[in-house]
């Protein structure tokens, strides 16, 4: 690989971990954070995306799928036995701009548990960057021009794949993401419709909605607040538009203790 592509990868933030640049390993964490650190992005492009009460939709930017994906089991409930707050997700999957449903879309979602862990990968590596620059360095490959890592375990938590309704809309139980070391919390979700169309984006929370979690609830709570801010994450960095990437999340009308958040993902029409 070329070192470009390397130093590409490497400020993806943990997409990228793990990567020699210039022929020269870097050994020291605080090198690897004030790296992390180098992005800038603009949050003004961070727009929330539409919810299931907008009459309007919009094109849903595009992100990095990642190096922690691999298939998820077919299945709306992808909770099993992670503990934190609940999150009831709604995804209606549109095309953009006449905001019509696409029927029989598979769309699929992973994310990190409270603690930061993603299933299929050691737990060691959520809030350690040198281990996770070490672990990545030596299992991860390119496929198809993106980083991937195979899973190490299996484990499935927090990973679930659904076929969209004639409406166009899926529907996940959930908890809300954690963090670790080198990202701010995110959801990610892929989707291919039956004439191929495909997208992977990643969806973001408000900072204050974060926190307040972050610190208030157990197992949350065990590594406080993200230390990452929005403007510094190295994916979000990477592109030119966040359309529609931040979800707005409320409090479940019937359930005071449940959370919920919908989403329109616009695609390319036809």
């Amino acid at each position: 690989m070329k070192k470009t592509n390397r130093r590409k990868f490497f400020l993806r933030g943990l997409a990228g971990l793990g990567i020699a640049l210039s022929g020269i390993w870097i050994f020291r964490r605080s090198i690897l954070k004030r790296m992390f650190l180098n992005a800038n992005f603009d949050t003004s492009l961070l727009n929330a995306a539409p919810t299931v009460s907008s009459n309007h939709c919009v094109l849903t930017s595009i992100q990095a799928e990642g190096p922690f994906f691999f298939p998820s089991p077919m299945r709306s409930d992808i909770r099993e036995d992670r503990q934190g707050q609940d999150l009831d997700l709604e995804f209606q999957i549109v095309s953009h701009p006449d905001c019509s449903p696409v029927n029989e879309a598979i769309v699929e979602v992973w994310h990190c548990d409270a603690e930061g862990t993603y299933s299929g990968y050691p737990v060691e590596i959520t809030h350690d960057i040198w281990k996770s620059a070490m672990f990545l360095n030596e299992h991860a490959k390119n496929v198809n021009g993106q980083m991937h890592v195979d899973p190490v375990n299996d484990n499935r938590f927090l990973r679930g794949r659904q076929k969209t309704n004639a409406d166009g809309w899926v529907q996940f139980k959930s908890i809300f993401p954690g963090w670790y070391d080198g990202r701010v919390p995110h959801i990610h979700v892929k989707v291919i419709t039956p004439d191929a169309r495909h997208t992977d984006t990643q969806f973001y929370f408000d900072t204050s909605l974060c926190n307040e979690i972050f610190t208030k609830q157990s197992p949350y709570d065990k590594y406080g607040e993200c230390p990452m801010p929005l403007e510094k994450d190295g994916v979000l960095a990477e592109g030119d538009s966040a359309n529609g990437l931040l979800l707005e999340v409320k409090k479940s009308n019937t359930n005071p203790k449940l959370l919920n958040a919908t989403a329109k993902i616009g695609l390319n029409q036809v």
